[in-house]
């Protein structure tokens, strides 16, 4: 049995969203405020009893932004378990949460294992049966609004349930049960669905078989160890019973010999005389108790237990370990009481918030993979920011959270129906794609994963040029667009860009390739590579010419063809020339050719260049010529603004604009337009500015790019 998907309804900016979770250790990944913890709160809401959450302490805010009013709205978790084999089913608990009857409309959009029974429990927040009722009355009097208004917090009440088959994700299940509030519906209570909402459950009975823990990213593990319920006196707890009798005995007896002897120290003995002394000096013989001073460290072994402690070997003190060590140990220990304490527990959870704070990189991943074989009961839940611990998840367990607005965000899984596209589009027999991927996603490839938008690139020089250009010209780098830029090493890219789709990640993903188009005459160019060009450039189409999530642009040639054809380019290319080569004739030769030669001759003359001084490290040396008088190729451009599509916001566009403005300063005098620069405050006056400058400088690179984009619709 383990914790299969989780949907959480109208929680904060989780507006309707499954989490799909896999045996061992599962990763949530995404941007800030995407909603991680957010969802590992909704978690704990539901199956950690340390997590006290009910009525009292729920908040306004607690609702999701996106309702406006959150007044007769309900906030819904809901957990499913699979894998319960009929031997669990003996326990009463996973009988109570195993449907008698399998809904199969509720299951198909469900990836389960079929031979084994399945489990859920939900908990519903919701306003209570009373009040319910007085808005379907009110519904159908035409008082709705009114009574709505009226909702208090206080009116609300926490239902858990068993054995409900809905996929509250689906706004049609959700109005069948709560009503459709913006239209002044609402449902009575009376004509509650039991086979969508479950049968009512105590969830103290889940608690006591379903085991959660909570580690925070910013524990104080020092501390958490010296608390009365630390796992030591957990463990302590439980295997008490298990101690050989004569031990005990031979530890009562010592303690009462020790208590004895510390109770007869003379120094010890003198105090409890002289407080005897004072109490006769101040209330006399009469009114003065017989008092002494002794030891009583209590025999009973769970007493004892409080001062048992972990010390490392080789220091004095836990407190002197640093904090990554500290928060292994915890972990460490925390599983280990997992393992020591299973009584009733079917199964053990543990969510951890940024299992990476303080530790190192290579502990990370260690730490990871050993989490991952993880005893059967115990289900890895954790929320990532580290590259390297995405390197080392299987890409099948990750969640990833992509933040649509200020106000929703959803999940994302990158594997949904990766292996069915790998075996009928890609020709992947016999295989699992979605393992093959997960291998080839190391740390420098996992990007795509954390990225708003994707560019794929064939080579080192794309992966070194593109991104120089991007912050010398546009004057923003691809980071500060979120823009990830991932090197394939190769051509294939139809195996990456698979990944980017309606139904897994929906990010932009640009390709940028070659075309290799034959230039007539040019030594350096040949008729085989423009085939190859050309045959990629239709697999590329027919795979994705429907995918509104991914598209490919091509350089008509090369990247250091089509660089230099550029006429605002060629002087950083023979700069780079004259400060590489040491031969006065060659570079003459190669600076005249590029200046002044034919399309051929300039061809072969750049690609001898690239190709003498190695294509990685020309680009580096080139990357470090260029500034703002550069002109980015046309379809490196484009494959900027797709990649930027869903990421470009008015004060992305507005530092672009400053930017390149103060170049044009030095030159020319644009007295109106510097002042509208300067003034520009409000986003109205901003929007103004910006369009003059386009207007201004129409062939500026970034009034291209905001062209291209869409103008200032963002």
């Amino acid at each position: 049995m383990y914790l299969k998907y989780v949907q959480i309804i109208n929680y904060k900016n989780l507006k309707n969203i499954r989490f799909e979770f896999s045996k061992g250790a599962n990763t949530i990944i995404g941007e800030n405020d995407s909603g991680k913890s957010n969802a590992l709160t909704a978690i704990r809401i539901l199956l950690d009893d340390n997590y006290y959450y009910n009525t009292k302490r729920l908040k306004e805010t607690d609702f999701s932004y996106s309702l406006g009013d959150w007044k007769g709205h309900w906030i819904i978790i809901s957990a499913f378990f699979d894998e319960i084999s009929n031997e669990d089913k003996y326990n009463e608990f996973c009988a109570e949460i195993t449907p008698e009857q399998e809904n199969i409309d509720f299951l198909k959009s469900y990836i389960r294992c079929t031979d084994k029974d399945f489990g859920t429990v939900s908990l519903f927040i919701r306003p209570c049966r009373t009040k319910r009722i007085e808005l379907a009355e009110a519904a159908q009097n035409g008082t709705f609004e009114s009574v709505r208004s009226q909702i208090k917090l206080s009116d609300y009440e926490f239902y858990y349930t068993a054995r409900s088959q809905a996929d509250f994700t689906n706004e049609n299940i959700y109005k069948s049960i709560v009503g459709d509030i913006f239209a002044g519906q609402y449902v009575n209570p009376e004509d509650d669905d039991q086979s969508v909402l479950g049968c009512k459950i105590d969830i103290m009975n889940v608690w006591q078989h379903i085991s959660t823990v909570f580690i925070d990213a910013l524990r104080d593990v020092e501390s958490e160890l010296r608390k009365p319920k630390n796992p030591i006196r957990q463990i302590i707890d439980t295997i008490e019973g298990d101690i050989k009798e004569n031990d005990i005995a031979d530890i009562k007896k010592k303690i009462s010999e020790l208590n004895a002897k510390i109770s007869n120290i003379p120094q010890v003995s003198d105090i409890g005389k002289q407080v005897n002394r004072k109490l006769l000096e101040m209330i006399g013989a009469i009114y003065s108790p017989e008092i002494k001073l002794e030891s009583r460290l209590k025999e009973d072994f769970a007493t004892l237990a409080r001062y048992l402690t972990i010390s490392p070997s080789n220091q004095a003190d836990i407190d002197l370990l640093g904090l990554g060590h500290l928060n292994i140990l915890y972990i460490a220990m925390k599983l280990v009481e997992f393992e020591v304490n299973r009584n009733r527990e079917l199964l053990n959870i543990m969510i951890i918030e940024e299992p990476e704070a303080h530790i190192h990189t290579h502990i990370q991943k260690t730490l990871f993979n050993n989490l991952q074989v993880a005893h059967t009961y115990t289900q890895v839940v954790m929320s990532t920011h580290s590259t390297h611990l995405s390197e080392v998840s299987d890409i099948e367990k990750v969640n990833v959270m992509k933040k649509v607005d200020e106000q929703t965000s959803l999940v994302m899984k990158p594997t949904n129906g990766l292996d069915r596209f790998g075996t009928d589009v890609l020709e992947c027999k016999g295989i699992s794609f979605a393992k093959i991927l997960s291998r080839y996603l190391d740390a420098k490839r996992s990007v795509l994963l954390f990225s708003k938008g994707v560019i794929l690139v064939e080579g080192d020089g794309e992966e070194i040029l593109i991104p120089a250009l991007t912050k010398k010209v546009l004057g923003v780098s691809l980071d500060e667009m979120g823009i990830g830029l991932i090197n394939i090493g190769s051509v294939g890219f139809e195996n990456v860009a698979c990944i980017f789709d309606e139904s897994r990640l929906q990010r932009k993903c640009s390709i940028v390739t070659d075309l290799d188009v034959v230039v007539e005459g040019a030594k350096n160019s040949n008729q085989t590579a423009m085939d190859r060009g050309a045959s990629r450039r239709k697999k590329l189409s027919q795979l994705f010419g429907e995918n509104p999530y991914v598209s490919a642009f091509y350089a008509p040639h090369t990247l250091e063809v089509d660089f230099v054809s550029e006429e605002s380019n060629k002087d950083f290319v023979c700069s780079v020339i004259r400060n590489t080569y040491k031969d006065a004739t060659v570079i003459e030769r190669h600076v005249s050719t590029i200046k002044s030669g034919t399309e051929a001759e300039r061809y072969d003359s750049v690609m001898t260049v690239a190709n003498n001084i190695k294509k990685g490290w020309y680009a580096t040396l080139l990357a470090e010529t260029i500034d703002a008088r550069a002109v980015i190729p046309m379809y490196i451009l484009d494959a900027i603004v797709f990649a930027a599509k869903d990421i470009l916001s008015e004060k992305l566009l507005w530092k672009m604009v400053q930017y390149s403005f103060e170049q044009y300063l030095p030159d020319s005098d644009f007295d109106d337009l510097k002042a509208a620069f300067k003034e520009a405050k409000s986003s109205k006056e901003i929007q103004t500015t910006i369009k003059e400058f386009c207007a201004e400088f129409p062939e500026d690179m970034v009034s291209l790019f905001i062209a291209k984009a869409g103008g200032l619709n963002v």
